[in-house]
């Protein structure tokens, strides 16, 4: 556990979609791995680290991740499925090996804390070993993660393909070993998308989940021809009927990506209390399209962002702030609502916004420390746009888990 830490410092934290608080030379305490006190530092408080040429902003969010293909990212196809035929399977095929996948596991989490990410879901190959490594490393680093093996038992390599036993036997025993609902390590289950996952497979997730109250993630309408493909394979009219038709579509359900949604889709989301996890740059990348923005904020549907590394380029979550707002062509994103997604909006997502997602006394001490600008002498609220815009090229200074030191 941590030591009692007081720090001198400028603090930037999210309080909706439209607002933050800015709070210039103030005193942050941190006690017991928790936030214990926030002061200005007129009150002449004791501080032990001086760092006013820096910006305190609460720990990051990645809401979509994937594990097993952090060494591909940059390795170009100009669509989704030529992509994983070339790179992802064979790329996700060595995780098989349990020591590869440790060691994939150690440098992704701490690239994790190094980029200023402190929670992250992250999907691992179709491999028990890959997942096991992936808890055991985040277990090892004090790392907050919702953590689930990728599930395929059809259209998929056949090195790579589970029978449907196998992928419920397997999640059964990562389950009893790994989750803790009320710790920092949860089991999401993962079915890959639905072309490569049976009905039956998505059925038996939808259902475990929903009596068990475990969280599901999955992809959803990110490609033309995926969306045809499963239009083929399970003869519904929409994808989103699909998972619907399966049960997979709860209340704890992330969907990555939901860019080629009718209306009657989205109101199926709506209805069913599910969540997007919105990733800009991948979309981008992969020249899938332009996420619907206004209508899902019509609608209501919560959503945050995820880096989707490896089609996504960083791990870097004020990168993907910033395409949030690039990647809208008519659609207006101010730099409190891309900050809000990657940290509070994240959190409030995730059920976990009373811990984390925004400094304040009681919060776990989740808190990434950022070099200034040498030009920023004197700090205003411009502060938070410039964050926005060029915060990926600010150093990170320090970053702390639950009050712990960690980058």
């Amino acid at each position: 556990m941590s030591k009692k830490t007081s720090i001198r410092t400028n603090i930037l934290s999210p309080v909706s979609a439209t607002s933050y608080d800015l709070k210039p030379d103030h005193i942050l305490t941190i006690d017991q791995g928790r936030i214990t006190g926030i002061v200005p530092a007129s009150t002449g408080q004791h501080w032990d680290v001086d760092l006013r040429n820096n910006l305190a902003i609460p720990g990051l969010i990645d809401l979509h991740v994937h594990l097993s293909q952090f060494r591909i990212r940059g390795h170009y196809r100009d669509a989704l499925l030529p992509w994983l035929k070339e790179f992802v399977f064979p790329e996700e095929q060595k995780s098989a090996d349990y020591d590869f996948a440790h060691t994939l596991a150690e440098d992704f989490i701490q690239a994790l804390y190094k980029a200023g990410t402190t929670t992250a879901v992250i999907y691992t190959a179709p491999y028990i070993a890959s997942c096991e490594a992936a808890f055991e490393v985040a277990k090892l680093q004090n790392y907050r993660a919702f953590i689930g093996m990728t599930l395929m038992n059809q259209n998929s390599p056949s090195m790579m393909q589970q029978s449907t036993k196998q992928a419920v036997d397997d999640c059964l025993a990562l389950i009893d070993e790994y989750h803790n609902p009320d710790g920092d390590l949860q089991y999401i289950f993962t079915p890959r998308f639905a072309p490569t996952c049976s009905m039956e497979l998505m059925q038996w997730i939808g259902t475990y989940a929903r009596q068990n109250k475990l969280w599901i993630q999955t992809h959803l309408s990110e490609n033309k021809n995926e969306i045809a493909w499963v239009k083929e394979l399970f003869g519904l009219n929409t994808y989103t009927e699909v998972y619907d038709k399966a049960g997979i579509l709860t209340d704890k359900t992330i969907l990555a990506h939901c860019i080629h949604l009718t209306d009657g889709e989205l109101n199926l989301l709506k209805s069913s209390g599910s969540k997007i996890a919105h990733c800009p740059d991948s979309n981008f990348y992969l020249r899938s399209g332009q996420f619907p923005l206004a209508e899902v904020r019509e609608k209501d549907i919560p959503f945050a962002l995820g880096s989707d590394v490896g089609a996504g380029t960083s791990l870097n979550m004020l990168y993907h702030a910033k395409m949030y707002n690039f990647r809208q062509t008519d659609t207006p994103v101010s730099p409190a609502d891309a900050f809000y997604r990657i940290t509070l909006g994240a959190a409030k997502l995730l059920g976990l916004n009373d811990k984390i997602g925004s400094l304040e006394p009681g919060k776990e001490a989740d808190i990434v420390l950022l070099n200034l600008p040498e030009h920023n002498t004197v700090i205003t609220d411009n502060v938070l746009s410039e964050l926005i815009f060029t915060g990926h090229e600010w150093q990170i200074n320090r970053v702390y888990s639950k009050g712990i030191l960690k980058a």
